[in-house]
């Protein structure tokens, strides 16, 4: 089975996301609680999975935030390339709604710049991701709504650390409580592949190994 090009999957699903910004010295960081990627023309309130990544994309896209993630709304925004690859492997399986949440809300790829505001949200005990023990209750409510747990957050330095600092991760295998997860584990990290590698020829097998897994 061959990848679904995007724009055929940009009239299959839709992507939208929470945006909200957390306060440190006056200044407002810009955060990305959860993004949902649903089928159209499909309502349902629980998800088919929960998919955990490294950090959150798509936030040029946020225009309004609230003040903190239980006040933000739903705001569409336009698939990237790893949404594409979701997509796909929500086409094989039959789904019809995902949602993504991330080891850290804060919304920046630059894992350089990620580390400094990390430093700042420890240095002034304010939580940052959904993993820390402040969001327990939201967490598990999120969990609790899905039938899937999957880690994908890959083998980046950042991502390794929180990964061991949340307790999620270790020499390969979930710790409890988030024993249920799956994960495509790769041999020479020992950490979660991530969704989309570099090929098309791997993400293909990414997919393939994937519907195993699930089965």
């Amino acid at each position: 089975m061959s990848l679904i090009p995007a724009e055929q999957l940009k009239q299959i699903f839709s992507v939208e996301a929470k945006f909200y910004h957390a306060e440190l010295a006056n200044e407002k960081i810009l955060m990305r609680r959860e993004a949902r990627i649903k089928r159209n023309g499909v309502f349902t309130t629980r998800a088919d999975a929960v998919i955990v990544m490294i950090n959150p994309s798509n936030c040029a896209q946020a225009v309004e935030t609230a003040k903190s993630p239980h006040d933000a709304a739903w705001v569409s925004t336009r698939p990237n390339p790893t949404q594409y690859q979701l997509m796909n492997l929500m086409e094989r399986q039959g789904w019809n709604l995902v949602t993504l949440i991330n080891l850290s809300d804060i919304c920046e790829g630059n894992m350089g710049n990620f580390t400094l505001i990390e430093n700042r949200f420890n240095k002034a005990g304010v939580p940052h991701s959904l993993f820390q023990e402040e969001n327990a209750q939201a967490r598990e409510a999120l969990l609790a709504s899905a039938d899937h747990l999957i880690f994908a957050w890959g083998s980046s330095k950042v991502a390794k650390r929180l990964a061991a600092e949340f307790g999620l991760f270790h020499g390969g295998s979930p710790e409890k409580p988030f024993e249920q997860a799956k994960a495509l584990v790769a041999a020479e990290s020992g950490f979660p592949r991530h969704p989309k590698p570099a090929t098309v020829a791997d993400r293909l097998i990414w997919l393939e190994r994937m519907e195993d897994l699930l089965r």
